[in-house]
């Protein structure tokens, strides 16, 4: 970590090592990274959960499941990598030490990302699992849980529906 970065990102780096939470995690989606999906989704595609996180070495990252298929970004990037879900092999969610660790096996190869916000994880399970996807989810909560409480009730599915509604064709 570079001398500047503390700098810039002082709370949220003492909030993801100390706190175990990534406080970009449970925010609704950026027209940037909206508008990379946009370019990769068909227009009869209906978004059904997204979650963002951390990814080791690569920056960070947004995982988009609609009716259809996987969309991976990494978003420094602005590549997004489109699996269809019959592709998908496994999808399993972990609480961690910086708030849920998502996988996702498909192709041959598995995509990570950290400090995922526990509801999002929870509603992306869903969403897979209801397309008959093999998944797992640890329901265990985080070991600091107090910023929890002052996220308003359904406010994961809020962004999902404010995704949802930006991302389909007007």
């Amino acid at each position: 970590m570079s001398f500047l970065n503390s700098f810039f990102h002082g709370n949220a780096l003492t909030e993801i090592l100390l706190e175990g939470h990534n406080p970009y995690a449970l925010r609704k989606l950026d027209t940037a990274d909206l508008d990379a999906f946009r370019q990769q989704t068909f227009t009869s595609e209906q978004l059904s959960a997204y979650v963002s996180g951390r990814i080791v070495g690569g920056g960070r990252g947004v995982w988009v499941v609609t009716d259809q298929a996987a969309l991976l970004q990494v978003v420094g990037k602005r590549h997004v990598e489109r699996i269809a879900l019959a592709e998908v092999e496994h999808f399993e969610a972990e609480r961690g030490r910086f708030g849920h660790s998502v996988r996702l096996q498909a192709q041959g190869q598995c995509w990570r990302l950290f400090g995922v916000d526990r509801e999002l994880a929870l509603a992306m399970h869903d969403a897979l699992k209801a397309k008959g996807v093999a998944c797992e989810f640890d329901d265990r909560q985080t070991r600091n849980h107090v910023w929890q409480q002052t996220a308003p009730a359904g406010w994961a599915r809020d962004c999902i529906e404010d995704a949802r509604r930006r991302l389909s064709p007007a």
